[in-house]
């Protein structure tokens, strides 16, 4: 064997050497990725959040946050004209005030007016909404986001008490003098029927909205008197309509000249006057109301007297399923979900009345 044969042989061993370790080394490799993965997925095989999925739903929880802190003008107006209180109780009392506020001389005795002779209790009911879509589609790499689903949700939740209220107007319920709380003869004190009633509901023809109407509204709460058989001193300060009668009641409450008839002994006929009713009352456009024909006029000027109670229970408690939750396993989607509690109910009808005509044509 000459010198050159040895070299060629020892070439060759060596490089089988190096083949063989590198395959060992490479099944080594081998055994210890499927090492990793064994001990990854050793456990519960839903326990991985995809990072895109995780990060979809907390952008989410953001544009919700932030389109709940942004709340348009009037959106709130069951929170605004209303008694509203944030309170996780299950269940609230609220005194219903059936004394008016009157001082008395001084005569050696102090005397005190009960306030719980009557009382309002609203039990907290709970709300919810939520959205789910398939994991994979908010992985994919054309998800464009969740487009104004959280907008929406946080505008819902910001009017839940709109919803409420509204629907307790029209539902017309049974207040605390055990009438309803639009009648013809609600009792200025409900423990003396007989010192005299009031009105709060005025319906059949001639009360579709109108200036005539506006002026009678305004007196007819100046008429309304407290248990006392003293004047309650109630201002008319809203008219809140549907959706159906916005443009007549801004052209009532808003333009500077009004067509009135007038009779001056030579000429009768129409003419046009100043509005002196521009800017007395606010308008409320209530989306909320369904009933096209019917529109409330409301006294909200008296301390301690408000027409409904809403109770709310604070900021939305957040529900987020994501690649490790129950909805994952069973259908393979995401989600998130938001749960609210709160509630609303009439209070006092001297505040309030219902105007029921017909619908705008």
């Amino acid at each position: 064997m000459n010198i050159v044969t040895l070299i060629v042989l020892s070439v060759a061993l060596a490089g089988a050497a190096l083949m063989r370790a590198n395959i060992f080394a490479s099944g080594a490799r081998r055994i210890a990725r499927r090492g990793i993965l064994e001990e990854v997925h050793g456990g519960t095989p839903y326990d991985l959040v995809s990072a895109d999925a995780q990060s979809a739903l907390e952008e989410f929880s953001n544009e919700f946050a932030m389109a709940l802190e942004q709340a348009p003008p009037d959106a709130n107006w069951a929170r605004d004209l209303g008694l509203y209180r944030v309170t996780k109780a299950l269940k609230t009392t609220f005194p219903v005030p059936l004394n008016a506020a009157l001082y008395h001389e001084f005569k050696g005795d102090v005397k005190y007016r009960d306030l719980f002779e009557k009382s309002l209790e609203m039990k907290s009911k709970t709300w919810q909404d939520g959205v789910a879509i398939l994991a994979k589609v908010v992985e994919a790499p054309d998800f464009v986001g969740w487009l104004d689903q959280p907008g929406a949700m946080a505008a819902a939740g910001l009017v839940l008490p709109n919803e409420i209220v509204a629907l307790a107007l029209e539902a017309n319920p049974v207040c605390f003098d055990e009438l309803a709380f639009f009648h013809d003869t609600h009792p200025y004190d409900v423990l003396k029927p007989s010192t005299g009633t009031f009105d709060n509901d005025f319906t059949g023809a001639g009360t579709n909205p109108s200036i005539a109407n506006l002026a009678l509204a305004k007196e007819r709460f100046r008429k309304i008197k407290g248990p006392n058989g003293k004047p309650l001193g109630l201002r008319m300060t809203h008219v809140i309509a549907p959706p159906a009668q916005e443009e007549i009641w801004r052209d009532i409450l808003e333009r500077d000249l009004i067509l009135e008839a007038f009779d001056d002994g030579t000429t009768t006929g129409v003419g046009q006057v100043n509005n002196r009713h521009k800017g007395s009352v606010k308008l409320i456009v209530a989306d909320e109301l369904t009933d096209d024909s019917k529109f409330y006029t409301g006294a909200f000027n008296k301390r301690g007297m408000y027409p409904w109670v809403v109770q709310d229970g604070g900021t939305p408690e957040e529900i987020r399923s994501d690649k490790s939750s129950h909805l994952y396993q069973t259908s393979l989607k995401i989600g998130i979900a938001y749960i609210l509690e709160g509630n609303g109910a009439l209070a006092l009808p001297q505040c309030m009345q219902r105007w029921a005509g017909t619908a705008p044509a």
